[in-house]
This record gives structure tokens, C-alpha cells and sequence, in this order.
């Protein structure tokens, strides 16, 4: 299964929403089994990302988006790129 985190506010904002809603859709068109979880930008987690700004997504074990809401095109090319689909 695929691991994807969303680090943002908690509980999480709007834009950390929207990037979920984002990479759920790209996740289904794709048909990857994906485990999507929120993580706070507050966490020793985030620290071990150096995350300076949110929504960020880590997607195997780095940084691929931080301070901005991906729009659905760019969410289906980074998941094919991270996951060699």
C-alpha cells in the first residue's frame, strides 16, 4: 500500500482539505491503493522533514509539494513518478 502524508494545521485547513480531496481523486483515477493520513506541521515528524510551510506532501520518504494545493493533473503526474506507474 501506498503511504502518502499530508502535513498541515490540526485539525487541518482548508488548503490541507483540498490537497487530500486532490490526491484522493488522482489516487482512485490511478487505481493506486494509497493510505492517505494527516500529519501536524507541529509533529517531530514534520522536523524530520524540515516541512517550512503547508499543506507539504511526503511521498516516499520526501518532500514532492509544500505551500500549495496541487491541482489534479499535477497530482496524477507526481503520484506516476513517485510510484513508477
Amino acid at each position: 500500500m501506498a503511504k502518502i502524508l499530508i502535513f498541515g494545521g490540526d485539525p487541518p485547513c482548508a488548503r490541507c482539505k483540498a490537497t487530500e480531496k486532490v490526491l484522493r481523486e488522482a489516487a482512485a483515477e490511478l487505481k493506486l491503493d494509497a493510505e492517505i493520513l494527516h500529519v501536524s506541521a507541529l509533529s517531530p515528524e514534520a522536523d524530520k522533514y524540515d516541512i517550512l510551510s503547508t499543506p507539504a506532501v511526503v511521498i516516499n520518504e520526501k518532500v514532492v509539494v509544500a505551500g500549495k494545493v496541487p491541482d489534479k493533473k499535477t497530482a496524477v503526474e507526481m503520484l506516476k513518478k513517485e510510484f513508477k506507474i
